[in-house]
């Protein structure tokens, strides 16, 4: 299975100036791909922060995703720290400058040309597609933080990360935690491999906790739900989905 890893990056976000919007929906993606998301972290436009989330990121996990700080204002140090955590200077990339003064004609001023600066081994994806291609360097992909921008850039790349679909099922009871709690260590012992989740509810009378059993085998997920009906009482039981 796939792993990742998201770092969002600003201020701003941690102020409460901006709402998040990007880890939401890059959570949602990833999980859609059958890509296990395994840290998110929000960070400060800070060059020793993103050094080293990005290079802890990029070890252990299969792909990273940073968001926002690549814009042309003082804040904006997203491609400084990702070349800082990857071990790697910050160049010029002669296609990117080409770009941005083919858009930006007579305004481009050295603030703009701070966008044409990415860590040395970057790839480019999209161009003559999108405005600003797509920034990779290594396993680490680099994205906007406007949620319009980013979206889009996603949506460019997701296909070739595609994974195995993970398969979730869910079963509703009336019973609490405490009743099932038991059961659900023992279905996992006895079908491992399986994730398991309990969200109980106390704002509904129809049931008391959601459980889902979930992996990337269809077969393992039916065991499991299979074990888990076994132990729990059929009474006990509002439905299976």
């Amino acid at each position: 299975m796939s792993t990742a890893g998201i770092v969002v990056i600003g201020n701003e976000v941690l102020s409460g100036k901006v709402e998040e919007e990007n880890a939401r929906f890059l959570i949602r993606e990833l999980r859609a791909l059958g890509v296990e998301l395994m840290r998110v972290a929000i960070i400060r436009d800070e060059l020793g922060e993103i050094a080293r989330e990005i290079k802890a990121m990029s070890e252990a996990y299969d792909y990273v995703f940073s968001t926002g700080g690549v814009g042309p204002t003082h804040d904006d140090v997203t491609m400084e720290g990702v070349a800082l955590g990857l071990g790697v200077p910050l160049v010029r990339s002669a296609e990117l400058e080409a770009t941005i003064h083919a858009h930006f004609g007579a305004r481009v001023t050295a603030s703009v040309l701070h966008m044409a600066d990415v860590p040395e081994g970057t790839a480019l994806l999209g161009q003559g597609t999108m405005l600003h291609p797509i920034t990779r360097v290594r396993n680490v992909y680099v994205l906007p933080g406007v949620p319009e921008f980013l979206r889009a850039k996603f949506n460019f790349i997701k296909a070739g990360l595609q994974d195995r679909p993970i398969v979730l099922r869910q079963v509703w009871v009336r019973v609490g935690e405490d009743a099932v709690g038991d059961h659900l260590r023992e279905v996992l012992a006895a079908v491992p491999g399986l994730e398991i989740g309990s969200y109980p509810r106390f704002d509904t009378p129809e049931f008391k906790v959601k459980i889902t059993i979930e992996a990337k085998d269809a077969a393992l997920v039916d065991r499991g739900v299979a074990e888990l009906l076994q132990r729990v009482p059929p009474g006990d039981v509002v439905r299976v989905e």
